[in-house]
C-alpha cells in the first residue's frame, strides 16, 4: 500500500513530521493538537508494530471526542482497540485504510484550526480508554483471560494428552 505515514510517504507526512514535536516522551500533551497526533500516532503504532495487541481505545475515542475522525472511521477502528489482533494483510485492507484515514482526517482538522497548536489541552486520550477484553489466539472467541478458551483448551489437551 501506498502513501501510509509509517513509510513516511502520508498525505499529510510534512505536517504529521512537525506536530509531532508537540507530542511529550510519556504522557498527556500540553496542546490539543499534540493529543490529538499523539492518539493517531498510538493507532499508527499499535497497528504497525504491534498489531492492535494492546489497548487503544482510549486514542480512537479521544478523537471521536475532539471531532477529529468520522463516526464510520470510529466504528472501523474501534472492534481492534480492545485485545483483539490484526489479522490482515498490511496491504490495504478495510481497517488498515481507516487507520490511514484517521490520521489524514486528524491532520485536515489541525491544518484548518492551526490554533489547537496552542490551545492547552486538558485531556488525557488514555482517561477515555474501555476495558481490555480478552480472545483466543486459536478461535478468536472471547475468554475470561488467558491464550485459549475453555473449548480449545481443551481440545489441546486431547491432542497432546
Amino acid at each position: 500500500m501506498k502513501n501510509i505515514y509509517y513509510h513516511r510517504s502520508g498525505k499529510y507526512q510534512a505536517d504529521y513530521d512537525r506536530l509531532v514535536d508537540l507530542m511529550p516522551m510519556s504522557g498527556q500533551s500540553e496542546t490539543v493538537a499534540g493529543e490529538l497526533i499523539r492518539a493517531v500516532s498510538k493507532l499508527g503504532h499499535e497497528l504497525y508494530n504491534n498489531g492492535m495487541g494492546n489497548n487503544s481505545s482510549g486514542a480512537v475515542n479521544f478523537l471521536l471526542s475532539q471531532n477529529a475522525i468520522s463516526r464510520d472511521t470510529h466504528d472501523t477502528i474501534y472492534p481492534l482497540t480492545r485485545g483483539r489482533l490484526y489479522n490482515g494483510n498490511y496491504e490495504g485492507d478495510s481497517f488498515q485504510m481507516a487507520v490511514e484515514s484517521a490520521i489524514d482526517q486528524t491532520l485536515e482538522l489541525i491544518r484548518s484550526n492551526p490554533q489547537l497548536e496552542t490551545r492547552d489541552n486538558s485531556v488525557d486520550m488514555h482517561d477515555l480508554a474501555d476495558d481490555e477484553e480478552f480472545y483466543c489466539e486459536s478461535c478468536d472467541e472471547p475468554t475470561d483471560w488467558g491464550a485459549l478458551c475453555s473449548d480449545c483448551e481443551y481440545e489441546e489437551e486431547r491432542a497432546y494428552g
